[in-house]
C-alpha cells in the first residue's frame, strides 16, 4: 500500500510540473503572439497611416499587450485625420490620465486692501466718523492643489488658508484654514465627476470663530471651446459662543447647502478675450437671533436664501499686460425676517506679469461695494483700492 502511494504521488508531482510548464509556455507564447500582432499591424500602418480602423486595432492590441503609450500615440493619430472619433477620444483621454503623472502646484497671493467702510456699517445712523470706518488690510493666501494616485484610483486634495489683518481695527483679524479631498472619476473624455470631503476653522479677531464640515460633488469638462464646472455642497458650521451680541448668541450652528458653478468662454469676441461668468445660489439654516430695533423684530442672520453671479470680461492686451471688469451682484432674503439685501460691486483690474524678477503678476485692482439693505443700519457703500503680487508653482 505504501509502495501504491508513493507512486500516486510521483506521478500527481508530475502531471503538476507538466501543466505548469504548459501553462508558462502559453504565457510565452501569447506574449510572443502579441508582440508579433503589433509587429505586424505597425507594419501594415507604415503602408497606410491614415487608415483609422487599422490604427483602431493596434491601439486595442498596445493597450492588451501592456503598453499605453503605444496606444496613445495610435490613438492620437486617429484624431488628427478623424477628431470626431468617439473611440479614439475616449482612449486618448483613458490612456493619458493613465500615464499622467502626480503634481502638486501652489499659488500664492499677497497683498494690500485700502477700504473706505471696512466694518461694512452706516456712519449716519451709528454716529461715528466716516474716517473711523476706513481701515488698510494686509493679506495672505495660499492654495495648494496636489493630484496624485490612492488606492488604485487619481485623487485631487487642496489646501487654503487666508489670513488677513487690520491694524486700526483688531476685531478684523482673520484667519481660515480649510482642506477638501477625493477621487476623480470621468464620466466622459472631457467631463470629470469629483466627490469630496472637506473640513474648516476659522478665527475672528483673537478668538474662534467657526468650524466646518462639508460634503460636495464637482463635475469639470469642456465643450466647443469652453471650460466649466459646476458644485453641489453641503456643509455644517458650529460657530464659537463668544460670537455674542449682548445676551443672546447671534450665530450657533447649523447647516447650508449651496450651488456654485462657471463657465469660462476663451474668444469670446477677439482673439485675446474671455469671459468669465459664475451664478451661484446658497440656502441657510444656522440658528442664532438678535433683535434688530430698525426693523423691530428678531432677525436671523444665519438663515437666509442667497443667489447671484460674478461676471468678469478680461482682455490681454500685450502678452504681459492683462485688463479685466466686471461686478459681482448679489440678492439675500432673510427667511424669518423682513430684511433683505441687494449687494452689488463693479470692479476694474490690471494684472502686469514681469515686473518683478520672479514668475509673479503685480494686480492692481479698484472695486465699489454698495449694499442696498431696508436694515438701515446695514446699508451702506464703500471705495475699495488693493495691490497685489500673485505667484504660482
Amino acid at each position: 500500500m505504501a509502495a501504491v502511494r508513493g507512486k500516486l504521488s510521483r506521478l500527481c508531482g508530475t502531471l503538476l510540473l507538466a501543466a505548469s510548464i504548459a501553462a508558462l509556455g502559453g504565457g510565452v507564447a501569447n506574449a510572443q503572439q502579441q508582440g508579433n500582432d503589433l509587429e505586424s499591424l505597425n507594419n501594415q500602418i507604415l503602408d497606410n497611416p491614415q487608415d483609422v480602423a487599422l490604427n483602431l486595432r493596434y491601439a486595442r492590441a498596445a493597450e492588451e499587450a501592456g503598453s499605453p503609450r503605444l496606444a496613445l500615440v495610435a490613438y492620437e493619430r486617429i484624431l488628427i485625420n478623424d477628431p470626431t472619433n468617439e473611440e479614439a477620444r475616449r482612449g486618448y483621454e483613458r490612456i493619458r490620465r493613465q500615464i499622467e503623472p502626480g503634481y502638486t502646484v501652489a499659488r500664492v497671493e499677497v497683498g494690500a486692501r485700502y477700504d473706505t467702510n471696512a466694518v461694512n456699517a452706516n456712519a449716519d445712523v451709528l454716529f461715528v466718523d466716516p474716517d473711523e470706518l476706513e481701515a488698510m488690510t494686509y493679506y495672505a493666501r495660499l492654495l495648494v492643489a496636489n493630484e496624485s494616485e490612492f488606492a488604485g484610483r487619481r485623487w485631487r486634495s487642496t489646501l487654503n488658508i487666508d489670513l488677513e489683518q487690520t491694524p486700526d481695527i483688531d476685531a478684523l483679524d482673520y484667519k481660515y484654514f480649510g482642506v477638501q479631498t477625493g477621487p476623480i472619476l470621468y464620466a466622459a473624455p472631457h467631463l470629470a465627476v469629483l466627490p469630496s470631503i472637506g473640513a474648516s476653522t476659522t478665527w475672528l479677531g483673537e478668538d474662534p470663530y467657526y468650524t466646518e464640515g462639508n460634503l460636495s460633488v464637482t463635475v469639470e469638462g469642456r465643450v466647443s471651446g469652453a471650460s466649466y464646472w459646476a458644485r453641489g455642497r453641503v456643509g455644517y458650521r458650529d460657530y464659537d459662543e463668544n460670537n455674542f451680541f449682548f445676551s443672546d448668541t447671534v450665530t450657533e450652528s447649523g447647516i447650508y447647502a449651496e450651488i456654485q458653478s462657471g463657465v469660462t468662454k476663451p474668444r469670446l469676441l477677439l482673439e485675446r478675450d474671455s469671459l468669465q461668468v459664475a451664478p451661484f445660489v446658497r440656502w441657510s439654516d444656522i440658528d442664532g437671533s438678535s433683535f434688530n430695533f430698525w426693523l423691530f423684530e428678531d432677525v436671523s442672520p444665519g438663515k437666509f436664501l442667497e443667489y447671484g453671479v460674478d461676471v468678469n470680461y478680461n482682455y490681454q492686451f500685450t502678452d504681459r499686460i492683462q485688463g479685466s471688469v466686471g461686478a459681482l451682484i448679489r440678492e439675500r432674503d432673510f427667511r424669518e425676517s423682513s430684511r433683505e439685501d441687494t449687494y452689488i460691486s463693479p470692479q476694474a483690474s490690471v494684472t502686469v506679469g514681469g515686473m518683478l524678477p520672479c514668475s509673479c503678476d503685480v494686480r492692481l485692482q479698484y472695486r465699489f461695494r454698495d449694499n442696498d439693505s431696508n436694515d438701515i443700519q446695514s446699508d451702506y457703500d464703500a471705495d475699495q483700492v488693493s495691490l497685489a503680487l500673485l505667484a504660482r508653482f
